[in-house]
């Protein structure tokens, strides 16, 4: 008798954790986290891969304010008091894609291990995140993603150079949809801009460098051909200008 016991305890007690394992964090929480980074304008401060820029990184364990999953989701909603980040972007997201972010911060985490004192996420590969910004194959819808991310602060929603950050800029950003000035401009001009930064193509040295792979910035070029050309605009490397690089690096 005592043995059935101690044999259905334990069924039971498996059952418990396989229905809390069932409940926590997933493979696709991780990804729609990184999805969430990129569309709603984390990059603009951050940097695409959380190396920072206008803002800190995300990838080290320098937590001005602590690290713990509470105070990251209170900095990202903007109810810290002091801090920097701005709210707006926090304001617009629910709890659950808060939780989603912060998914991905730790997904990205590469600072002293021995600082961890979070619940790890699970593993993600590489080529599951990148399917979140595949676009599902289309080159367009996944040039957009990333434009949406890491361009708006300065070029605008619509590519028009009005976006936010725009305001304190001199000279002001590019206006992409003029199509008499985007036609003179070559595809390969578009990828050492966006891989090198204006400064090392003879422009503003406020247009900054984006560590991206090849394949995303033939995305973002393809998108940005759409902005004066028109929806039905071939790939960027079938578009005047030449073939664009086919290595990562210039």
């Amino acid at each position: 008798m005592i043995r059935i016991c101690l044999i259905a305890a334990v069924l039971v007690f498996s059952f418990g954790c396989a229905q809390k394992g069932a409940s926590g964090p997933t493979v696709n929480d991780v990804v729609e986290g990184r999805l969430i980074y990129l569309t709603y304008g984390c990059v603009g401060c951050h940097g695409v891969s959380g190396g920072g820029g206008m803002g800190k990184p995300i990838l080290d364990d320098q937590w001005i304010f602590g690290s713990d999953d509470a105070t990251l989701f209170k900095l990202i909603r903007g109810d810290v008091p002091k801090q920097t980040m701005p709210n707006v972007i926090g304001k617009a997201l629910t709890d659950d894609q808060i939780r989603k972010v912060i998914l991905y911060v730790r997904h990205i985490y590469a600072g002293d291990p021995a600082k961890i004192a979070w619940t790890l996420p699970p593993a993600v590969s590489e080529e599951q995140l990148k399917a979140a910004v595949s676009g599902g194959g289309d080159p367009i819808a996944a040039g957009k993603t990333l434009f949406l991310s890491a361009c708006v602060q300065c070029h605008g929603p619509e590519g028009k150079g009005d976006g936010p950050a725009s305001v304190a800029l001199d000279p002001k950003p590019r206006n992409l949809t003029d199509a008499a000035r985007m036609a003179t401009v070559s595809d390969r001009f578009k990828y050492e801009l966006i891989s090198r930064g204006g400064i090392a193509v003879g422009k503003s040295p406020q247009m900054p460098a984006f560590p991206l792979n090849r394949d995303d910035i033939n995305n973002i070029i393809a998108y940005v051909d759409t902005l004066s050309k028109g929806a039905g605009v071939q790939t960027s490397s079938q578009t005047q200008g030449g073939a664009v690089p086919t290595s990562d690096k210039l």
